[in-house]
């Protein structure tokens, strides 16, 4: 079995923050207020030292950051299963960190536009603003301050 065993690395700062950057989405941990962990899958872009998601106005997900900021984000860029080696070659990254309610209105639209550019980058800027125009004024931004980022991949 020693043969089979891939070999795990850390990575460096640099190389998690491409990992997030990479990533399609990724699972928010949050922890209710009985102490029960809560993770949800969400779509998300990074920019400079923060993440940002869109959120319903209402649910588990706000309830837990309104009682605890404190939230773990965990992406996987890469995960590609070797059954010959009883093995997956993966790349993944956490970041550690608080998320808050973004109120203000520039940080707000800049987000959504982040978000937009990410996962719909061959939008036109018409569309783009009439898309956010109507989708953009019900929901909610969490803006996630990264404190830290641990990465981890198979090499």
């Amino acid at each position: 079995m020693r043969g089979m065993r891939r070999i795990q690395k850390k990575t460096s700062y640099d190389d998690a923050r491409e990992i997030l950057h990479q990533s399609e989405y990724g699972v928010l941990s949050t922890t209710c207020d009985d102490g029960m962990p809560y993770g949800v899958p969400l779509s998300f872009v990074l920019s400079g030292n923060a993440l940002y998601f869109h959120s319903a106005a209402e649910g588990q997900k706000l309830d837990n950051i309104l009682h605890d900021r404190r939230v773990c984000f965990t992406a996987v860029a890469r995960a590609i299963t070797l059954p010959d080696k009883l093995s997956v070659d993966y790349a993944s990254a956490m970041a550690f960190g608080e998320a808050r309610i973004v109120y203000g209105e520039a940080e707000r639209q800049a987000a959504f536009r982040l978000l937009c550019e990410k996962y719909a980058p061959n939008k036109t800027e018409e569309s783009l603003a009439a898309y956010l125009k109507q989708h953009a004024k019900n929901a909610l931004v969490i803006r996630m301050d990264v404190e830290y980022i641990s990465g981890k991949a198979t090499r």
